[in-house]
């Protein structure tokens, strides 16, 4: 499967987004299809075996004019639009001058050669406003005429609005007779192109995901037999060796050559602090390069970057409506023709009482009226809350699991890898046997740890021994190979040690499960893992590890998890949200225990796949709503299960396919800001939707009653879609954990 994005630029309100989605279900191949009016884009998971072109020519036998999105053509119909609203807005100064003289010379008397002056003055000021201003609306509400199917949608009542009031006032103008209605045509097409101009700068602010591509830069520098050459980012592959300057944009994904490299990764995690990379480490597309140049050998080409796989993950979230989006949908769909029954029966009703306002009362009726902002209060707040989240590092890749955390009581998290990190760290070294060095018992320890899938391995491989720790290309290769060029303590208990001369050779390894790995090292046994299986007494400290030779214990090594920076705070505030978080880990009790002690979390330990899956059930069974934060594979059935799952950055990519929110910071801070967001958004689209009722149910009675002049229509309706994008912006302001 695929997922398509196509720009709409002549949508504009939910008649359109049910037409296109009517028009795609005829195609076969489609899964999903998400249509958000906020942004005027389309995204479409669909088979690979269906072409973006058949997507696009079957929305434009709809009467659109789609494009797939990738080109940035947003400027250049935002200078469209501005010329269009320039003219309208000269000609309204000129024209309601004219009609401010006429409705002063309607209660004085004013001599007839005069009004026809300034009736046809106005007429002149008008024919540009009608025939190069409003045009959009023309030509969105002629394509309904050529396509039936297609259905009606704003722009139709718009169109009839600004034609009828103009052909009336053109007949009054030729007759000499009956009233004219020029002012109310061109402040009605400068207010409705000035909210459109609005709303398409707020758009602009609320994407997202389409952004994230286009940060990368546009051209690189290659490395190639000792010269540079200057090439397209999309021609780089895997294997090219590229130079990043000073202060640019890393291109694609790949390995730093180079010994350090300074870089800013806010694009990708949010962080705002700059990190360090080292010769070996994984740098990303995106990143910016806060230090000296240095060169990387790419990974992957840009479009596989991962950059590129975020953006993926956003528009996931894309092709998923929320309830609250597919209700707003479902009204505003048949809202349009219902305003023009109410229009036309208005004509009727007052024809019969008085005639002479029975076309005013219908105009304004087809001019107050606007299902935008009814269509837009979700989509719109829904948009902004994703835009900023991003920010804070967060990806939905569900958008209606933002409407879920509104319902969340329940934390679960798992503890290795979740609330602490991933690489365990050597707290101390204990020498037992004065015999033996420190350094070579962490090369021994090495040695046998590199045969080990247990987490606390990782700890003597990533912090206790150099790069390449293991290779020694001096020697001859053998299965049990390794060796060790030094040591550091990594909270500074250590002395420097010597490097060692040769590498540690094991004759024999064998792992033994649940306690620990033995081998043979020059015929002498060695085994490292927990206190009995190295002939040691049992250790009160849970996380002890013993090496024995010989049979008896040459060093004892005391690791730690280490608890993310800000796991602490992050409880806390859940806590205070009235959140109650729960620690659910396959880890000894006492190791549950002490970082429970330390975070001042509930927990759960020993915890099976199935035994964590059954605590979550039977929550849910006593009408909790609950969310899983999880990194392992094991973690997959809660997370799946889950009324809202979010996998931590270090997450594998099954983990992370399961997941409804991804953190990509190695801060659990983004996950207050998640809930933060969701019920501020959850305030604001209730605010927005109440807008639209209130003002849709008072303004139509209102108009239909003959109380509104046009003008005042014409008003309320470009600032009701406008107030819903502005309450909505308000989400881009909302300080991240930490700040507030």
């Amino acid at each position: 499967m695929t997922i398509s994005t196509i720009s709409v630029s002549d949508m504009h309100c939910a008649a359109c987004s049910s037409k296109i989605r009517q028009a795609l279900a005829g195609l076969q191949g489609i899964h999903a299809a998400h249509i958000n009016p906020a942004k005027r884009m389309v995204f479409v998971d669909h088979d690979q075996t269906l072409s973006a072109l058949e997507l696009l020519r079957q929305i434009e036998s709809a009467g659109f004019s789609p494009a797939l999105a990738g080109g940035d053509d947003h400027d250049a119909v935002q200078r469209v639009l501005l010329k269009r609203l320039g003219i309208a807005g000269l000609a309204m100064m000129q024209v309601m001058m004219a009609a401010f003289a006429l409705y002063a010379g309607a209660f004085n008397g004013m001599e007839p050669a005069y009004v026809r002056l300034l009736e046809l003055t106005s007429l002149i000021f008008c024919i540009p406003v009608v025939c190069y201003s409003a045009v959009p609306f023309f030509r969105n509400a002629l394509s309904v005429l050529a396509n039936p199917g297609r259905g009606i949608n704003m722009d139709v009542p718009i169109a009839l609005a600004i034609a009828i009031a103009f052909t009336a006032s053109l007949l009054a103008t030729v007759r000499g007779t009956g009233d004219v209605y020029y002012d109310s045509v061109v402040m009605f097409t400068f207010l409705l192109l000035g909210a459109r101009y609005i709303d398409n700068r707020l758009r602009r602010r609320f994407d997202a995901s389409s952004s994230l591509l286009a940060a990368l830069p546009a051209f690189a520098t290659r490395l190639r037999d000792g010269t540079r050459e200057s090439i397209s980012v999309a021609a780089i592959r895997a294997g090219d060796q590229i130079r990043v300057g000073e202060g640019e944009q890393v291109p694609v994904d790949g390995v730093l050559i180079s010994t350090l490299a300074t870089l800013d990764e806010a694009l990708l995690t949010g962080e705002s602090d700059w990190v360090r990379r080292s010769a070996g480490d994984a740098v990303y597309a995106g990143t910016l390069n806060r230090g000296a140049s240095f060169e990387i050998r790419a990974t992957a080409a840009y479009e596989r970057s991962r950059i590129a796989d975020i953006a993926a993950l956003a528009d996931r979230a894309e092709i998923r409506n929320a309830p609250s989006v597919q209700l707003a949908d479902r009204v505003a769909a048949v809202f349009v023709p219902g305003i023009l029954t109410i229009a036309a029966l208005t004509f009727v009703v007052w024809s019969f009482i008085d005639p002479d306002r029975a076309l005013l009362a219908c105009l304004t009726v087809l001019v107050v009226s606007c299902p935008c902002a009814l269509s837009l209060a979700t989509p719109a707040t829904l948009t902004a809350a994703m835009s900023r989240l991003r920010q804070f590092g967060i990806v939905l890749t569900r958008s209606s699991a933002l409407e879920e955390m509104l319902k969340i009581d329940r934390v679960f998290f798992d503890k290795t890898g979740t609330l602490t990190l991933h690489e365990p760290t050597i707290q101390s070294i204990e020498i037992l046997d004065p015999t033996f060095s420190k350094a070579r018992c962490l090369a021994l320890a090495a040695s046998l740890q590199q045969y080990s899938a247990h987490p606390y391995a990782r700890a003597f491989a990533t912090r206790a021994f150099a790069t390449r720790a293991f290779a020694n290309p001096g020697r001859g290769s053998n299965a049990g190979r390794t060796g060790a060029m030094g040591a550091v303590d990594p909270v500074g208990t250590l002395d420097s040690v010597e490097i060692l001369d040769g590498v540690e050779t094991l004759d024999s390894v064998e792992t033994v499960t649940g306690q620990g790995v033995r081998g043979l090292w020059h015929g002498r046994s060695v085994k490292i893992g927990s206190p009995t299986f190295a002939g040691s007494e049992a250790d009160v400290h849970s996380r002890a590890v013993y090496l024995a030779v010989d049979g008896l214990p040459r060093a004892r090594f005391t690791l730690s998890d280490q608890i993310r920076e800000d796991a602490l705070g992050s409880v806390t505030a859940l806590k205070s949200l009235g959140i109650e978080p729960v620690m659910l880990s396959g880890d000894a009790d006492s190791r549950c225990a002490e970082t429970a002690a330390e975070l001042d979390i509930g927990y759960l330990a020993r915890q099976t796949p199935e035994s964590k899956l059954a605590h979550l059930d039977q929550q849910k069974a006593d009408g909790h709503q609950v969310l899983m934060v999880g990194d392992g594979i094991n973690d997959v059935p809660v997370l799946a299960r889950a009324d809202v799952s979010v996998a931590v950055v270090e997450a594998s990519d099954l983990v992370k396919s399961k997941a409804d929110v991804l953190l990509l910071t190695r801060r659990l801070g983004p996950l207050v800001d998640l809930f933060t967001i969701a019920r501020t958004a959850g305030r604001i689209t209730r605010q927005n939707m109440l807008w639209a009722l209130i003002y849709n149910g008072i303004a139509i009675p209102v108009a239909a009653l003959g109380f509104m002049p046009p003008w005042l229509a014409a008003l309320g309706m470009a600032s009701s879609s406008t107030l819903v994008m502005l309450n909505a912006s308000r989400l881009l302001h909302t300080p991240a954990f930490g700040e507030r």
